[in-house]
């Protein structure tokens, strides 16, 4: 059998597994998505996903039904979030644009034409419509007179969008899910979007999904309500809902107009970003490992000017290994929205902490962390426990003026019989670091005290230390 056979013979083999939970014996118990790379992801979309209609209903026969349940894991989408999901990245890591409109929907500040333009949709908007197809129609006349662009319904099998924005090569720009009012239409909008963005990268955009993730913006309107999304291919399908269901009501005296303002102003820079994003895409060297975040450099903190990242694998969660081009350093790379510099660069000047070796301030409030990769276990992995340079690490901590807020035995590394303190995400200055919101108060006991929003005590680490000692 040639070498093309024998690939292509695995790779029915892996897939028939993952679509009927079957297969041929093998040395892994089971294959599963988790197995499968972006190529067969594809496959698998296109050959079990339905319509989007169908797929974004909520009664019997939709997304929650058990016979998706091997396609689900494919489809990251707004309701299929866990806590214990740790195969995905957020969309704002995996595509610098989508980040942005996320940032902009915020914090940008509205034109004049902007704020004259929420308030047309709003007058618009807030009339009633007798007929889905009739609100449709009026929001693609005002999105296609005010950003000079054309939307068409794209055909999948029996369904239709209600309204996409393509590029020439190929790349869905934009796409839109309208419902003439909120609960009408029998299906989750933000399902039924993020179906159709799904079903369009895994089937059209063939050569695309070769060098791209395929970006797209995705607009829900629902009634004089409308919500902007973004997905992306990575190792999956991942789509994350980028702002609130903001009102399109008339109401000039009140805030929410603004809100919708910054909408349509992150609509309006986004628009020429994504289409020159898909006018190069193709011609231009690779910029990213599609299975990884976006970010390939940042600013070394020792004056070296920019660095070079190359992910190696993900290690848990938003923590990846990585290294260094051209030399080929070996780093640990970690995302989060809060960290510590000052903690972490007395603990590392200290002895009790890894090399912090640059950070990159990222849209959205996120941070590239990188540092030093150590070879070493964790605290709850050794036996022979150094208790001592634990207690010393602790106390050079305190005595900088700072404290940790997190020291299970996870965070504290171990080599060579020394002890490195690491996820200074929670630490911060005595009196002013606090605990963040949505602790894991379920798996995890926290000290008395140490609770959502509350301060970081130096009376906590303490706690952890006599637990860990």
């Amino acid at each position: 059998m040639s070498t093309l056979q024998s690939g292509a013979s695995d790779f029915a083999a892996r897939l028939a597994e993952a679509l009927l939970g079957e297969g041929p014996p093998s040395k892994k118990t089971k294959t599963g998505v988790a197995d499968l790379d972006r190529e067969e992801i594809a496959a698998l979309i296109n050959k079990k996903l339905p319509t989007a209609s169908s797929y974004s209903k909520t009664t019997v026969g939709g997304w929650a039904d058990s016979k998706y349940k091997t396609i689900r894991p494919c489809m990251n989408f707004h309701r299929q979030h866990t806590l214990q999901d740790q195969r995905t990245t957020p969309v704002a890591l995996l595509d610098p644009i989508l980040a942005q409109v996320a940032e902009d929907c915020e914090v940008a500040a509205p034109t004049e034409g902007d704020c004259n333009f929420t308030a047309r949709v709003a007058s618009a908007m807030s009339e009633s419509f007798t007929k889905e197809g009739e609100r449709m129609d009026k929001f693609w006349e005002l999105l296609e007179h005010e950003y000079s662009v054309k939307f068409q319904r794209i055909e999948f099998g029996d369904a239709k969008t209600d309204g996409s924005l393509t590029h020439p090569k190929g790349g869905l720009v934009v796409n839109i899910e309208v419902k003439n009012e909120v609960g009408s239409g029998g299906g989750a909008i933000h399902v039924q979007n993020a179906a159709y963005a799904a079903k369009y990268a895994a089937g059209q955009a063939v050569v695309l999904r070769q060098v791209s993730t395929c970006p797209t913006l995705l607009i829900e309107l629902a009634g004089p309500n409308m919500s902007l999304s973004g997905a992306v291919f990575s190792n999956v399908v991942v789509c994350d809902q980028l702002t609130p269901m903001v009102s399109l009501l008339w109401q000039p005296h009140s805030p929410l107009m603004l809100q919708a303002a910054r909408c349509f102003a992150a609509l309006r820079m986004a628009l020429p970003r994504l289409l020159a994003y898909y006018d190069s895409v193709q011609s231009q060297a690779l910029r990213q490992q599609l299975d990884f975040p976006y970010p390939t450099s940042f600013i070394a903190s020792d004056g070296g000017g920019q660095a070079h990242l190359q992910y190696v694998q993900r290690l848990s969660g938003l923590c990846f290994k990585g290294v260094i081009q051209p030399h080929g350093q070996s780093v640990f790379i970690k995302f989060c929205r809060s960290y510590s510099f000052a903690a972490h660069q007395a603990m590392a000047a200290a002895g009790y902490a890894p090399a912090l070796l640059g950070f990159e301030q990222l849209a959205q409030g996120w941070l590239l962390i990188v540092q030093q990769f150590v070879d070493a276990v964790s605290w709850d992995e050794i036996v022979d426990k150094p208790v001592e340079s634990l207690k010393a690490a602790v106390h050079a901590l305190h005595a900088a003026g700072f404290v940790h807020g997190d020291l299970r035995g996870c965070n504290i590394l171990v080599a060579a019989g020394a002890v490195s303190l690491i996820d200074f995400e929670w630490a911060g200055i005595v009196g002013k670091a606090t605990y963040p919101y949505f602790m894991n108060h379920v798996d995890i006991q926290w000290p008395d005290g140490a609770s959502d929003g509350r301060l970081v005590t130096e009376s906590h680490d303490l706690w952890w230390l006599s637990k860990l000692i």
